[in-house]
């Protein structure tokens, strides 16, 4: 009821490392949990779509591998309409999950982040482009090549795997 206070106990925050696995060498368990930005009246924060674990090791000759997982929450179809800049579609005010990494290796390093992933809003260009009046608009304005939604992410510090020396 408590996983916070759970966590402390159990495991490692974020930032800090986690103790070698001798023996069985158990596949670590990541308890994560965010809320969104409420924002303000004039301009509401964004739902949250999805919380991520990012797992990266090194490979044979210095290849760093990387796997991503939807750990809570998901793709959506969640959208903003550019010309004013209003979102609509199902989302997320906080979410909560945890993941064990089945693929854990105890003789392999590696690092481990969450990410949290917000629904599409307006990239701040558009909003730029769409306070001016049309005849003011910069060609970039209309430009194909220029984004004009954006996904906002955060992301924790790492939480390390480094094996036992062998020996």
């Amino acid at each position: 009821a408590r996983p916070a206070a759970t966590g402390y106990a159990k495991g490692v925050p974020m930032g800090r490392d986690l103790a070698p696995r001798p023996g069985d060498g158990a596949a670590p368990v990541f308890l994560v949990q965010a809320a969104r930005d409420p924002g303000t009246p004039a301009k509401p924060g964004a739902k949250l779509q999805r919380i991520q674990i990012v797992k990266a090791w090194p490979g044979e000759g210095g290849v760093l591998h990387q796997r991503v997982v939807d750990v809570a929450g998901g793709p959506n179809d969640a959208a903003v309409d550019t010309a004013s800049c209003a979102t609509s579609g199902p989302g997320h005010d906080a979410l909560c999950g945890t993941w064990r990494d089945d693929a854990f290796d105890p003789a392999q390093g590696a690092v481990y982040y969450a990410r949290v992933v917000e629904n599409p809003t307006c990239r701040y260009s558009t909003y730029e482009c769409n306070a001016l009046p049309a005849e003011r608009r910069p060609p970039s304005c209309g430009d194909p090549a220029v984004p004009k939604t954006i996904q906002e992410r955060a992301w924790t510090s790492p939480i390390w795997y480094e094996p036992a020396p062998r020996g």
